[in-house]
């Protein structure tokens, strides 16, 4: 097989050679067609498209990046997306059909059969960002009541619309779950048992339907499971999320924590023109912008002691870059603890002391440092004490900043990673500037 897919199918596309192509497609990976077909204007990603069988095409239009997806499922004709969605399981129909213009969702819901209407609905009415906009409807669950055989029948009739499964969930009459019973114990069960006496506790995780994806995300990596249920607020069975679920999230979230960080969007990953581009970051460079006058506005305020003092101003980058620099760090690390959980609850003031006592050392150490270079260089040791003692008071008063600053967006429900680019940046630099001109010019 071709190392590069595109190599192959470009050639077969120009050249009109359908049939060769169809049967290259064939022997892809649904992920290696939607790897290979990225680079293709959408006029030829049709044209590949609809040489695949409908079960493959898909599961390459659930692969392809969202803002490809997205195209593709408004530039095919809506007959073909609906065969496509029906063969999808519901979360994946789910997120194309959302995506429609409503007159278009409207019909290729229609196409589908009455329970994946139903389905594909109640998905769309949870966010996109919560358990239930995640999860899918697919699964297999018995009643308590039920006895093994009648189970087991109901895993043969299912099995190929759930696809992945290691255990049964059980409810009561009302759909109330009870708990779970793995398919090892379903195969080691006496004939007539009750699948109630097979229960040995509730499952592991239970996700409420409402629950944040990326909360969901944090207890799969706790407990290290392949599927969760998910139930409503009367612990009513509704759905499960799969690990594969999961992964789409963390790679999601890892991907809007580093474009907040960069003081942009996710919306630039997801294709955004020019202009769309410039207004996502624009208000963080304006942000900035205005640090920049508040800087150049401490100089002036403190140009007749810096004119008496010019060895002073030589050392104002050193002082801004530092700071900002371990300011960034701690708000960096900050963000990624709250992101994974590893910073949560009663371990918010212990990061906070943590990083205060690095920072302390780090602060020390360069300060101490800066003062016996500066003091050298200058031959001036009450010079170099001011630079120090200046550099020392403006890491810490960063390093404080980056480490609170994420914690307090996260208690105002505000992204943390917001707090790590433009806002600790800038507010840094501004408060650096400031205790370098007050204590420098004090000392010296």
């Amino acid at each position: 097989m071709t190392a590069n897919p595109l190599l192959t199918i470009r050639p077969l596309l120009e050249e009109g050679r359908e049939e060769e192509l169809a049967s290259f497609l064939s022997s892809l990976h649904p992920a290696d067609v939607a790897e290979a077909i990225a680079p293709l204007d959408m006029e030829d990603t049709i044209k590949v498209m609809s040489q695949l069988d409908i079960q493959q095409a898909a599961d390459v239009l659930v692969e392809l990046s969202d803002s490809t997806r997205d195209e593709v499922a408004r530039t095919l004709p809506l007959e073909q997306l609906t065969r496509l969605v029906d063969e999808m399981e519901t979360d994946d129909a789910a997120d194309i059909v959302g995506e429609l213009p409503d007159d278009a969702a409207r019909e290729v819901l229609s196409g589908l059969d009455t329970e994946d209407q139903e389905d594909v609905r109640r998905l769309l009415m949870y966010g996109d960002d919560t358990a239930g906009g995640i999860m899918q409807t697919e699964l297999v669950h018995v009643e308590a009541g039920d006895t093994v055989e009648s189970a087991t029948e109901r895993i043969r009739e299912e099995a190929d619309e759930v696809g992945y499964m290691d255990s049964i969930f059980v409810t009561d009459a009302y759909g109330v779950l009870k708990g779970e019973v793995s398919l090892k114990s379903l195969l080691l069960a006496r004939p007539g048992t009750i699948m109630g006496d097979l229960i040995t506790g509730p499952p592991q995780l239970v996700l409420h339907v409402d629950e944040d994806q990326e909360t969901a995300a944090q207890k799969f990596q706790k407990y290290d499971i392949k599927a969760a249920p998910v139930v409503d607020s009367r612990n009513r069975l509704l759905g499960r999320v799969t690990v594969d679920d999961i992964i789409d999230v963390v790679h999601e979230e890892a991907d809007q924590d580093f474009y907040r960080l960069a003081g942009s969007s996710e919306e630039e990953l997801a294709g955004a023109g020019p202009a769309r581009t410039v207004a996502l970051r624009l208000p963080w460079l304006l942000f900035n912008l205005g640090g920049g006058f508040v800087t150049s506005f401490i100089l002036a305020h403190f140009e007749k002691s810096f004119r008496d003092t010019m060895a002073l101003v030589a050392f104002v980058p050193m002082v801004m870059g530092l700071s900002g620099a371990v300011g960034s760090q701690c708000a960096t690390i900050t963000v990624r603890g709250l992101a994974t959980g590893r910073i949560a609850g009663g371990q918010v003031m212990k990061n906070v002391l943590r990083e205060q006592k690095v920072t302390s050392l780090l602060a020390l150490t360069l300060g101490l440092t800066i003062a016996v270079i500066s003091g050298s260089l200058h031959q001036a040791a009450r010079l170099g004490a001011a630079v120090g003692a200046s550099i020392t008071a403006a890491i810490l008063v960063s390093a404080f900043m980056g480490v609170m600053t994420p914690v307090l967006f996260r208690a105002a429900n505000i992204d943390p990673a917001l707090a790590s680019g433009p806002v600790v940046t800038s507010t840094s630099d501004v408060l650096s500037l400031l205790i370098y001109s007050l204590v420098g010019t004090s000392m010296v």
